[in-house]
């Protein structure tokens, strides 16, 4: 089974302007909606998407767990197995206008009890069962979460990171099965900087041959970069002119993949679905749906590079 694990989940309140949001004055939205927000929660509504059911664990708290919990019952394969602090689940306001603003909280913090907790949720996981790990995982943590993951890896269970560079750096030494990070990301894990395709291409490559079996970065202009034991490869995820959202994409380009290497153990097949996934959720209003995806898969290219 695949499983995420989201540290700092955020209950995400959308405000939409059909105005340009003006500093120092009252402005008005014409629609109003929350969302269940985080990256391993975003990895799992794709996944549910497509009918794959996963388990989602991290920290919930506070008087908004409960609100939280409630807007994931409407993904029916998202099975919710979170651990519950004394905090509160953070709220981010993303306001959609001409331009996006969003502000987002720092989140509760998190106890060594909590992440003790976490810890033995996680050890009801099976061989070759998959855990990504995504979003923002607190540097007071680091330490205890390497921990976690390498205790998981002993037990044959493929680790998925999409997180922080100081816990990314500390577990490069361990059979990492996919790394997804962008190309402002990947400058925190390499000594050199990291601007064009060829950089990035060049990174990947680099954590590839550090041990890493499957490496992806992504920039914001929508190419995204894989390297693995078949070589390097290249495809376009996205057409920023024209694109509706960027939010999840690159957690939709995890889902894709994870889910057609299952089906597949197909690695380049899985980058071009994971692919067409990130594409879906790019020119959609929220996160990518079946038949959207369906409407891109036939269009994605994949091309060695190497």
């Amino acid at each position: 089974m695949i499983c995420t694990c989201t540290i700092n989940p955020s209950l995400d309140y959308y405000m939409e302007f059909s105005e340009p949001l003006e500093p120092g004055k009252t402005n008005r939205s014409d629609l109003e909606y929350y969302e269940a927000g985080g990256k391993g929660i975003n990895i799992s509504i794709v996944l549910s998407n497509l009918g794959v059911p996963s388990r989602a664990f991290g920290f919930l708290g506070g008087f908004t767990k409960d609100f939280y919990i409630r807007l994931l019952t409407k993904y029916q394969d998202i099975r919710p197995n979170f651990s519950y602090i004394d905090g509160n689940t953070r709220i981010n306001v993303k306001c959609n206008s001409t331009t996006d603003t969003n502000m987002n909280a720092c989140g509760p913090y998190i106890q060594d009890k909590d992440l003790d907790n976490l810890a033995g949720k996680l050890n009801t996981m099976y061989e070759n069962d998959v855990l990504v790990l995504a979003g923002n995982t607190p540097s007071y943590t680091v330490e205890q979460m390497v921990s976690i993951l390498k205790k998981l890896q002993a037990d044959g269970i493929k680790v998925v990171l999409d997180t922080d560079a100081q816990l990314v750096k500390s577990m490069l030494s361990t059979d990492i099965f996919l790394l997804k990070t962008t190309k402002e990301e990947v400058k925190e894990l390499v000594s050199y900087p990291v601007e064009t395709i060829d950089d990035m291409s060049r990174a990947a490559k680099e954590l590839h041959a550090q041990g890493v079996e499957n490496v992806m970065v992504l920039d914001l202009d929508g190419n995204a970069i894989l390297a693995c034991k078949e070589g390097t490869f290249h495809c376009d995820v996205l057409d920023p002119t024209t694109i509706v959202n960027t939010v999840g994409t690159g957690d939709s380009l995890v889902a894709g993949f994870l889910m057609e290497y299952n089906r597949s153990r197909n690695i380049v097949d899985s980058f071009r679905f994971g692919a067409s996934c990130g594409s879906a959720t790019a020119y959609s209003k929220g996160m990518a749906t079946r038949e959207k995806i369906e409407s891109f898969s036939h269009s994605v290219e994949v091309r060695k590079i190497d």
